[in-house]
C-alpha cells in the first residue's frame, strides 16, 4: 500500500466511510508493523543497556582480581604484611567510631523529638483550658442575659394581658413593642448560647495536632552534642596520632602507606588495642560531654537563622599529635576541625 492509499484510507475513516475488506487488512498489518518496530527498538535498547552492565561488572571483576593479587603478593612479605594489620585496624577503628556517632545522633534527635512533642501536647493543653475556660464564661454571662429577658419577657406579657378597655390601647401598643425588642434580644441571646456551647464541645474534642518536624533550634542542639562527640573521639585518639592515622586510610590504598619497621607497627596495634578499650569508657563520659557541648553551644556562629550546622570557624580546632612514625602526612596538620575534614563522617550524621 502506498503513501497516498494509505492516506486515503484514513480520510475515508474519518469521513465515516468503511474501506474494503482487504484494505482493512492491509491496514491492520501497517499497523501491527509499526508496533513491532517499537518493540524492536526497545530490545535493541535493553540489549545495549545489559551489555554495557556486564562490561562494567567485568571492568569491575578484572579490577577486583588484580587487587587481590596485588594484596596477595603485598601480605606475602613479612615485613609488608605488619603494615596491612595496622592498615585495617585503623579503618575498622574509623568506621567503629563513625558508627557511634551516627548512633548517637539517632538517640539524641530521637530524645529531641520526645521532648518536642511533648512540649507541643504542653502548649496545645494549655491553650485548649483556656479556651474551654473563655467559653464557659462568655457561655454563663449568655445564659444569664437570655434569662434576664425571658423573666422580663413574662413580666410584660402578663402585665399586657392585664391591661383591658379601650383606654388601655395606647399602654397596650407601647408594652407590645416593648415585648418585640425584648423577644429580638432573647433571640440572640438564645442563639449565641448555642454557637458558644457548640464551640466548646468542638474545643473539647480537639485532637492535638501531627508533630511536623523538629524545631531550627532543636535540630541545632542536636548538631552540636554530634559535633562535640565528634571532638571527644579525636581527643580519645590522639596518643600516636590514630585519629589522623584512621583518617588517612579512607582515602589512601594499602600499598600507599607505610608505619615504620615491625618494632613501630607493633608499638601501633597495642595502642589500637587500648583504643577500643578508651572509646568504651568514652561512650560513658557524659559529664565531660555536656561541658564540650555547652562551650560548643555557646560559641557556634550560623549563616543565617535558617541554618542548623554552624560555619566551621566557630567550632575551633583540636591541636594535632605527632604520630609515631615520623615522615607521615599528619605529622604536619597545624590543627583538626571535625567539620573541615569530615572526621567520622560526622556530615552524614548531622541535621539540615
Amino acid at each position: 500500500m502506498s503513501i497516498s492509499d494509505r492516506l486515503t484510507t484514513i480520510r475515508q475513516r474519518i469521513a465515516g466511510v468503511e474501506p474494503a475488506e482487504h484494505e482493512a487488512r492491509l491496514l491492520q498489518l501497517y499497523w501491527n508493523r509499526a508496533e513491532l518496530k517499537k518493540e524492536l527498538v526497545r530490545l535493541q535498547d535493553e540489549r545495549y543497556r545489559l551489555l554495557e552492565q556486564i562490561r562494567v561488572h567485568e571492568s569491575a571483576a578484572t579490577q577486583a582480581r588484580e587487587q587481590y593479587a596485588a594484596l596477595e603478593q603485598y601480605l606475602g612479605n613479612p615485613d609488608a604484611g605488619a603494615h596491612a594489620l595496622v592498615y585495617f585496624q585503623l579503618r575498622g577503628l574509623w568506621r567503629n567510631c563513625s558508627g557511634r556517632l551516627e548512633r548517637f545522633a539517632e538517640q539524641l534527635q530521637q530524645q529531641q523529638t520526645d521532648r518536642e512533642r511533648r512540649r507541643q501536647m504542653i502548649e496545645f493543653d494549655q491553650g485548649r483550658r483556656r479556651k474551654l475556660a473563655d467559653l464557659e464564661r462568655r457561655i454563663r454571662d449568655a445564659r444569664s442575659t437570655a434569662d434576664v429577658l425571658e423573666a422580663h419577657l413574662k413580666l410584660t406579657t402578663g402585665k399586657l394581658e392585664s391591661l383591658r378597655g379601650f383606654w388601655n390601647y395606647f399602654r397596650r401598643r407601647r408594652l407590645r413593642e416593648e415585648i418585640e425588642v425584648d423577644r429580638a434580644k432573647w433571640d440572640v441571646a438564645a442563639t449565641q448560647v448555642t454557637d458558644l456551647s457548640d464551640e466548646h464541645a468542638d474545643a473539647e474534642a480537639a485532637s492535638a495536632p501531627d508533630f511536623a518536624e523538629l524545631s531550627v533550634d532543636g535540630r541545632r542542639i542536636v548538631n552540636t552534642a554530634v559535633i562535640a562527640y565528634a571532638q571527644q573521639l579525636v581527643l580519645a585518639l590522639s596518643q600516636g596520632g590514630l585519629a589522623m592515622l584512621a583518617k588517612e586510610t579512607m582515602t589512601k590504598r594499602l600499598l600507599e602507606v607505610k608505619y615504620g619497621d615491625r618494632e613501630d607497627c607493633g608499638r601501633f596495634l597495642a595502642l589500637l588495642r587500648e583504643a577500643n578499650a578508651t572509646i568504651e569508657r568514652k561512650a560513658a563520659d557524659l559529664g565531660g560531654l555536656k561541658e564540650r557541648t555547652d562551650v560548643l553551644r555557646a560559641e557556634a556562629i550560623y549563616r543565617s537563622d535558617a541554618d542548623t550546622i554552624p560555619l566551621t570557624d566557630s567550632i575551633g580546632t583540636l591541636p594535632a599529635p605527632t604520630s609515631l612514625v615520623s615522615g607521615l602526612e599528619t605529622a604536619n596538620r597545624s590543627g583538626i576541625n571535625v567539620l573541615v575534614d569530615d572526621y567520622w563522617d560526622v556530615y552524614k550524621a548531622l541535621m539540615q
